[in-house]
């Protein structure tokens, strides 16, 4: 099993921080075992598994992360850092930081580009290209790639078909941005005022 996509997912994101400063509270009643006090806050067994589980995309892999007795250390070392993070959240709060407004403007923008990384990785679990599209974006490589002088030795289509999905889906993530953009417009409305709007901005 890969410890490094959980691991990774604490370390590289610090948004982390802000999602823990926000919090995370069940509707219902927590009485797991407490992993964790932060200065009179509590980190339960249910919550940590909750936060493994979403900083993995493969439920097996956060499962084992979980569950074996190998993965030990990388378990309390990944607690010692949610806690570490909900102390210096702590901390900020008990010093008047969160009232900082250069903070508050940091953290708005944090939040909104958390939300803003949720949606597209929510649309891009969900688009699974056919096998026509998948010729296509082919196709239209090999054209890219003849046009460079660079096609000698290309693979063939079902040798590299395995591949495909996950480039095809990444070179649809602008308009996939875009897309989420104009919903977002359509949903929430905003107005500038005319010596504030960018130009050519509608």
């Amino acid at each position: 099993m890969s410890k490094m996509t959980i691991q990774t997912g604490l370390l590289a994101a610090p948004a982390l921080l802000l999602a823990l400063a926000l919090g995370c509270g069940k509707s219902t009643p927590d009485n797991s075992r407490i992993i964790a006090n932060i200065g009179g806050s509590k980190l339960t067994e249910a919550e940590f598994q909750d936060i493994v589980k979403s900083l993995s995309p493969d439920p097996k892999e956060a499962q084992a992360f979980l569950t074996d007795a190998t993965a030990r250390n990388e378990r309390a070392q990944l607690a010692q850092r949610i806690a570490m993070s909900r102390a210096i959240t702590t901390y900020a709060a008990q010093t008047g930081l969160d009232k900082d407004p250069s903070v508050k403007r940091q953290l708005e923008q944090q939040q909104a580009n958390i939300y803003f990384q949720a949606l597209m990785k929510k649309r891009m679990a969900g688009m699974a290209p056919t096998d026509e599209q998948l010729q296509a974006f082919y196709k239209e490589r090999v054209e890219a790639l003849k046009a460079q002088g660079r096609a000698q030795g290309v693979p063939p289509f079902e040798a590299v078909k395995g591949q495909l999905p996950e480039l095809w889906k990444q070179q649809h993530m602008q308009s996939l941005s875009d897309q989420i953009q104009n919903e977002v417009k359509q949903k929430v409305p905003v107005t500038l005022a005319d010596d504030y709007r960018p130009a050519g901005a509608e």
